[in-house]
């Protein structure tokens, strides 16, 4: 600052700091740096005078009007505030918006609260009224006082507002945000808000995380089905809430599609996704062939009750079939569509789609999201992760399980960390199964046993070390494996099934049987195949897995 450009210098001071601020009346103001109006938050304010403030020992410099808006008036606690500026961080955070206080913020000496300058000149409301949550208007209090959201259930240590007619406490962003009727994709019907459950006979259960609810506060209830309930967090959980609003909304009745059409009094039908021929229900379909295939889930028929194509080899187990052409699942928060098309790169080649909950490769049915917000960014589920349903009962654990969306878990069935949506058990909090091995066939068929083979985990028949009888290396009965109970036979499930096991055989991509008299020669591990299939190019060049040749 420049002797030539201050016309008139005096001293005062204020209550909101320690030292006397100069005061002078400076040109060109508009290149002014003030230590309050850079904050982001009201760095759009018009300043109109050339008067500052400066103070020389903590070398800052404010405006006139900054002061006078922010510092030089009562805050909504009707205390004049203090401003400090300090080189080292302030280990503590904003009273209202939690953020941390870096080396600038406001203190109330006497409500003992310190603020950060953005919440200073944009102070939350004193009251609220909003008639679509609460009839009363709501107070906010300024104390650091421990107190439960009525709406949330959720404790806290500051802010509330209160209600005393009602005798509620409420977070401001529940007031605000909290949406009153909603669809959530772990329950058929719309849910409402409420800010008082009620006492039932038993504990309330949440639909999603599955623990306990107070009844004393808040969270969504179902009009249809008195027993079900939401903690208010967990059903607007961005994976379970597909952020639309309700309230006001008709609820209209949902046209649903059959998957298929009865043709005649035979029962036969035409199916979607075989238009062209007639199928015809099976229920005691027996084949020798392993690999005669479902077209939609690409598993072996094993002698299930199967729709056949009277015309070609086109075959359907009779459970596919049913698959409703639309649901809504626990995996997305958006309904999914059962689509039947493998999309066709550009050279005319039948691409591999892969699921987005197991991540296998597969050519079979895909459940899809076809909602705008999902347009850019693909997301398809296999009907295997697609059918899973809670509760879910596998056979390697005696209790339940649930998508609670606990995260970062390890699967106990493979032992691999699991990054997305595990299946938890609410009694044993350390048992979980990635959709991976919570999907894997029950039974399957191998050229290496004359019996089905079944899931197993631990030692089960054998005495002393498993080994696999197909790549003859140890098997970790910790783990889970195949075995045969009447030959006692345990084997690795990779061995077993590979990553080609859900493509259809003999279809475009080339995948054929593994079952010659001489295993072929993988062209990138340089050692005979050992899976039950393996792939081809042209006629010499194999490859026997998606996984261990990611060049092919």
């Amino acid at each position: 600052m420049s002797s030539t450009d201050v016309e008139v210098v005096t001293f005062r001071s204020f209550p909101f700091h320690d030292h006397p601020l100069s005061c002078c009346d400076v040109a060109g103001a508009a290149d002014f740096h003030c230590s309050l109006c850079s904050y982001p938050s009201i760095s759009m304010w018009r300043i109109s005078s050339n008067i500052n403030y400066h103070c020389k020992e903590c070398d800052i410099s404010m405006h006139k009007e900054c002061v006078d808006r922010l510092l030089n008036q009562p805050f909504i606690c009707n205390h004049i505030l203090k401003i400090f500026f300090s080189n080292s961080e302030v280990e503590d955070c904003c009273h209202f918006c939690r953020f941390e206080l870096k080396h600038r913020f406001a203190r109330c000496t006497i409500c003992n609260i310190n603020l950060d300058i953005g919440c200073v000149a944009e102070p939350p409301p004193l009251t609220i009224s909003e008639t679509k949550h609460h009839k009363h208007s709501l107070t906010l209090l300024l104390r650091l006082v421990t107190f439960t959201c009525n709406a949330c259930g959720v404790e806290d240590d500051r802010n509330p507002y209160v209600c005393l007619e009602c005798n509620l406490m409420v977070h401001k962003d529940c007031i605000e945000n909290l949406p009153r009727v909603i669809s959530i994709n772990r329950h058929d019907h719309r849910i409402s808000h409420t800010f008082h459950l009620g006492e039932r006979e038993g504990d309330w259960e949440c639909g999603v995380c599955r623990k306990t609810i107070n009844w004393v506060y808040g969270g969504y209830k179902c009009s249809h089905c008195p027993s079900y309930a939401v903690h208010s967090r967990c059903a607007t959980r961005e994976e379970v809430w597909d952020g639309l609003e309700l309230e006001d909304v008709p609820e209209e009745e949902e046209i649903i599609e059959d998957p298929f059409k009865v043709i005649n009094e035979k029962g036969d039908i035409v199916h979607f996704s075989h238009e062209e021929h007639i199928l015809r229900l099976d229920e005691n379909y027996v084949t020798d062939d392993a690999h005669m295939r479902c077209r939609c889930c690409i598993l072996a028929i094993n002698g299930d009750p199967c729709y056949r194509c009277v015309e070609c080899d086109f075959i359907l187990h009779e459970a596919c079939a049913n698959l409703p052409r639309k649901k809504r699942h626990l995996l997305h928060k958006h309904k999914l569509t059962l689509s039947s098309t493998t999309p066709i790169d550009e050279d005319g080649n039948l691409q591999y789609l892969q699921c987005g909950a197991c991540e296998i490769y597969t050519d079979g049915f895909m459940y899809e999201c076809l909602h705008e917000d999902c347009e850019s960014n693909t997301i398809q589920y296999d009907v295997r992760c697609s059918s899973v349903s809670e509760p879910f009962h596998h056979d390697l654990h005696q209790h339940p399980l649930y998508f609670t969306l606990q995260s970062y878990r390890r699967c106990q069935a493979c032992n691999k960390e699991i990054d997305q949506d595990p299946l938890n058990c609410t009694v044993c909090d350390d048992y979980s199964l990635c959709m991976r091995c919570a999907t894997l066939p029950r039974k399957v068929k191998h050229r290496c046993d004359d019996h089905f083979l079944s899931l197993c985990q631990g030692v089960g028949n054998a005495s002393g070390d498993l080994w696999c009888d197909i790549c003859e290396t140890k098997t970790d009965p910790s783990v889970c494996y195949y075995t045969c109970d009447e030959c006692g036979l345990s084997l690795h499930i990779d061995c077993v099934l590979g990553d080609l096991y859900y493509i259809k055989v003999g279809h475009e991509l080339e995948v054929h049987p593994n079952n010659g008299a001489t295993r072929p020669l993988c062209a990138f591990c340089r050692v005979r195949c050992r899976f039950p299939f393996f792939m081809t190019g042209t006629k010499e060049h194999y490859a026997c897995s998606l996984r261990l040749c990611p060049n092919y």
